[in-house]
């Protein structure tokens, strides 16, 4: 199909009729008299509406800003923490929880088709960043892309963040390069157009590519995790501790205990032994006494048997020993 100036033509009504707009006018600018920078709120929609770059598209207030378009979701992907990939499609007046700490990949709801002159960025909404999202923001999108548009979504929050499908995700704007062989022909350089195995892809070639399809996770999750199970472990193991103190506490204490029972005992012992022994002491010494007594009784009498005796003998005896040395005459003996 062939289309001609003054292109008067209404936005493209369904997904073929902007396939077709965007093939006749992938070369042709149909506005060369607009200047190569960045595009306008009403070339926006100009080129929208006569090339199909865009669709579907909203021209309302709500979505075109004066230099960037509101461009809203259409599909969620990410991997939960078991490496599963989760693919969720949203509608209008719907919703999406972003778990925290993870990374979401984002799928507008717009096709792209971008003409060999035209390049588009894109930004997450300033509410978003405000939130604590994040958006992978930088990279440029080639003129001559096509295809479905996938942007990296991290939410940085420790909670659940909702994405109202109705608020938009993020800005797209536009810029018409210089490219133009008629208008602004090179010197000696040669265009080079985006390679054909880039665009109009499956957006699961794009993760295949990237990254042979692994799951692609935010690490805080598994850090968090870490730390969580660091945590536990070290709580285990402090109450370990604290039973193993108490154990040898317990211990200390029954030790102690027994320590202190032994030495009540040997004190116990050593009293009663000392009472023992002061008790036969005071004994032995009242034996003692009594033998005292005895022995002055005994040496009484025998004074008194001696006094006796030396009577006796002096009766007995009444002359004195000659002092010459003689005999004294015998008494004379019994008679039988």
């Amino acid at each position: 199909m062939s289309y001609s100036s003054p292109y008067e033509y209404d936005f493209a009504t369904d997904d073929d009729e902007a396939t077709s707009r965007a093939i006749f006018f992938k070369e042709r600018d149909p506005f060369p008299d607009v200047p190569a920078a960045l595009l306008s709120s009403e070339h926006v929609s100009d080129y929208v509406r006569v090339t199909g770059l865009l669709h579907p598209f909203d021209p309302s207030e709500d979505r075109l800003k004066a230099a960037s378009y509101e461009a809203r979701a259409q599909r969620f992907i990410r991997w939960d923490d078991d490496g599963r990939k989760i693919i969720t499609d949203v509608k209008a007046g719907g919703t999406y929880r972003l778990p925290e700490n993870s990374i979401v990949f984002v799928q507008i709801e717009s096709k792209i088709r971008l003409p060999d002159y035209i390049a588009l960025r894109f930004n997450l909404r300033i509410k978003h960043v405000h939130r604590g999202l994040l958006l992978g923001t930088g990279p440029l999108v080639d003129p001559g892309f096509e295809g479905d548009l996938l942007i990296p979504l991290h939410n940085l929050t420790s909670k659940e963040y909702v994405v109202k499908v109705d608020e938009g995700i993020i800005w797209i704007e536009f810029t018409k390069t210089s490219h133009n062989s008629e208008k602004w022909p090179a010197a000696k350089g040669k265009f080079s157009p985006i390679q054909r195995h880039k665009t109009d892809v499956p957006f699961s070639t794009y993760f295949e590519r990237a990254n042979q399809n692994n799951p692609i996770q935010s690490s805080i999750p598994s850090a968090v995790k870490d730390a969580r199970e660091l945590a536990r472990s070290a709580d285990t193991s402090a109450k370990k501790a604290v039973r193993t103190n108490r154990l040898y506490a317990s211990i200390g204490i029954l030790a102690l205990a027994g320590l202190m029972i032994g030495l009540a005992n040997i004190t116990v012992s050593i009293v009663r032994d000392s009472a023992q022994a002061a008790s036969e002491a005071r004994r032995a010494l009242g034996e003692n006494e009594v033998l005292k007594r005895d022995l002055a009784l005994s040496d009484r009498k025998i004074i008194e048997l001696e006094s006796r005796v030396n009577g006796l003998s002096d009766k007995f005896n009444p002359m004195p020993p000659p002092q010459d040395g003689t005999q004294s005459p015998s008494l004379p003996r019994k008679m039988q």
